[in-house]
């Protein structure tokens, strides 16, 4: 997996800090990378790219979170995730996810549960859906049940 680094909008962070250090890898796929938590609108170096943004409510509406990595997604949703985030609880978003956007050609899965547990999105053959850079992706299925979250 690649590193990446997420901003924080609509709460008050101070600092840079890892927030998933020792995350512990299944046999199916390597540990996500760590996390950094940023200011909101401040870069990482070398986090150039925009992977994707989580909203609270519908249509793109009330606080977000936006992740950025170094690389572009490998488009290959058949192997370890690209991206991930082991719980949205970090930011006080576990259950409160209502719309999307995915972005340098990623894809997105929402896990029921921390680390990838519990039911999942899933198109076809696949836990990934493409909500694209466009108007926000409204969850009506998965409206506040998202606790973890892959980009591949």
């Amino acid at each position: 997996m690649k590193k990446f680094s997420r901003a924080v909008s609509g709460a008050a962070v101070v600092g840079i800090a890892t927030v998933l250090a020792g995350a512990a890898a299944t046999s199916a796929e390597a540990a996500p990378p760590p996390v950094q938590r940023l200011h909101p609108d401040r870069g990482a170096a070398g986090m150039t790219y925009k992977i994707g943004t989580i909203y609270q409510n519908s249509n793109g509406d009330g606080a977000r979170i936006e992740w950025y990595g170094g690389a572009q997604c490998d488009a290959e949703v058949t192997g370890a995730a690209d991206y991930a985030e082991i719980s949205l609880s970090q930011e006080d978003f576990d259950n409160r996810t209502s719309s999307l956007n995915d972005y340098a050609n990623c894809d997105t899965a929402l896990y029921q549960f921390d680390n990838f547990e519990g039911e999942h999105t899933s198109d076809p053959g696949s836990p990934y859906f493409n909500a694209g850079p466009g108007s926000p992706y409204n969850l009506s299925g998965w409206n506040d049940r998202a606790s973890s979250i892959k980009w591949d």
